[in-house]
């Protein structure tokens, strides 16, 4: 809080010296906050662009965040009885710090390779995948829980949990494809 404060008084000083004071003062001030206050907006501004290019990423794995957490909250309350609001929120609260923080250190991956390559794009198809996969496939758990099995089916499960736990993608595709892709 103290940080706070002491920024809040930076500012506003400035911003008097800048309203009240000689021309040297005013330039002198509006320097220090131009220069203090430019990172900060480089940083949001480079968020920002990120996030309008990647919209549609992020509103999946946010759908497949709350998704999983209406599930959740339906199965611990109504099937296994053990709900608990401090827990329903924690557990929301590392899902999303999780995939924040997972998602900034695969997109930061995917940036330092910087020429279009095969090893970018399948890097960006997995860790993407896996980012979205991993509250996707806890809501999948969750209705498998809730519908005794019956959905999503088990074999779908199976197949998040192989690509899971080593990451090729092969899991994830049907026979069919495979043999059309063998007659091609």
């Amino acid at each position: 809080m103290n940080y706070l404060k002491i920024a809040l008084a930076f500012i506003s000083k400035h911003l008097l010296i800048i309203h009240t004071g000689t021309l040297k003062a005013k330039a002198t001030s509006a320097f220090f906050l131009g220069v203090s206050v430019s990172p900060i907006a480089w940083v949001v501004e480079q968020i920002t662009n990120w996030s309008i290019a990647n919209h549609e990423y992020i509103l999946f794995v946010l759908g497949a965040i709350a998704i999983d957490h209406v599930l959740g909250s339906i199965l611990h309350a109504f099937y296994k009885r053990d709900f608990t609001w401090k827990k329903n929120l924690q557990g929301l609260v590392v899902k999303i710090s999780l995939a924040v923080a997972m998602g900034f250190l695969f997109e930061g991956v995917n940036n330092l390779i910087q020429e279009d390559s095969f090893i970018k794009n399948y890097l960006i198809i997995v860790l993407r995948l896996s980012l979205f996969l991993y509250p996707a496939s806890s809501a999948f758990m969750n209705s498998s829980i809730i519908t005794k099995g019956k959905f999503p089916p088990l074999g779908w499960i199976n197949k998040v949990k192989q690509f899971n736990s080593d990451l090729e993608l092969k899991h994830l595709k049907s026979e069919v494809e495979e043999e059309i892709q063998e007659i091609s």
